[in-house]
């Protein structure tokens, strides 16, 4: 297991001759998991004095039993009158302490309850028509009320560029836009290989990063060869079940974020909701970190 220890920030890192080129790595690692840490401590004083938003809780039984076949009815009146909603939930660095990205999250509401966005995408994928032009004018909606300044993630589903002339669609919209990241993900269990590496290579023709979402989550598809397509890796936030209660699993994402940084990819570990699952995070040495401990009402719109 890997020791964190207290460098100074202002060590001389000009090793001798006989330290091994591995060493070199070990020791810089290490110090880059104390840099860390120590900016999650500052991150934490500050979100102290924030106050958290509570998101509605979501229920997708009850979503069926209240809604049944009047859903599509809903979706198709939010896409005529574009009456969307959305979550900027912010992706901080561990370097800095400060934002490095948004991540745009569906939110649904009809007669001010939530609805979880889970259930509504699932319920989507019945209506495949619905479904691909229902995505594109969300995408929309989202990037023309983004935080500026900052990246993008846009959650893409390969179920809506599965084709041509959906590779087509997206070609014309995203290719004019700037600072966009696609975020693969899955709603469903259904999502085959090939429907993604068509998606995959889709974006990639357009140079779009894209993210790999949900990395070790129970119902994820995990691929390695979509690691050649990927800028980012999300891991799912049951590896903090697992930091916790089965430690050797820490060195599966040791050994993962070795490979990313030479690889040039970033890693996310998403599913900060506490302190703690910060300073896990900070000691793991993820570079970047996502969850609801970030979350503010004023991004919602």
């Amino acid at each position: 297991m890997k020791e964190i220890l207290d460098l100074s920030s202002n060590v001389n890192w000009d090793f001798p001759k006989s330290i091994s080129t591995l060493d070199k790595r070990v020791a810089q690692s290490l110090f880059s998991f104390n840099e860390k840490r120590e900016t999650a401590r500052k991150m934490i004083a500050e979100f102290e004095t924030v106050t958290p938003f509570s998101s509605p809780s979501e229920e997708d039984g009850s979503c069926t039993r209240t809604f049944g076949s009047t859903l599509f009815k809903i979706l198709t009146d939010i896409l005529k009158t574009g009456d969307f909603h959305t979550e900027y939930q912010p992706i901080l660095s561990l370097e800095t302490g400060k934002v490095f990205a948004y991540e745009a999250l569906a939110r649904f509401y009809v007669e001010g309850k939530s609805i979880s966005p889970e259930f509504v995408f699932n319920e989507l994928h019945q209506e495949v028509d619905l479904f691909f032009e229902f995505e594109k004018n969300l995408k929309r909606f989202q990037i023309r009320n983004r935080p500026q300044g900052k990246r993008l993630f846009l959650n893409l589903d390969p179920h809506v560029c599965k084709n041509r002339s959906q590779s087509i669609d997206w070609h014309e919209f995203l290719s004019k836009e700037r600072d966009i990241v696609c975020e693969i993900i899955e709603n469903t269990d259904s999502t085959l290989i090939e429907d993604t590496r068509f998606c995959l290579d889709a974006l990639k023709q357009l140079n779009i990063p894209i993210a790999l979402d949900d990395v070790g989550g129970k119902r994820n598809l995990f691929c390695f060869d979509f690691l050649e397509y990927s800028k980012f890796i999300k891991f799912d936030k049951c590896w903090l079940d697992l930091f916790r209660t089965k430690a050797y699993y820490k060195n599966i994402v040791w050994g993962f974020l070795d490979f990313a940084r030479e690889a040039d990819i970033l890693c996310v570990l998403e599913g900060i909701e506490t302190q703690e699952d910060l300073l896990i995070a900070a000691e793991m040495g993820f570079p970047l970190v996502q969850g609801f401990l970030f979350q503010s009402k004023n991004l919602v719109v």
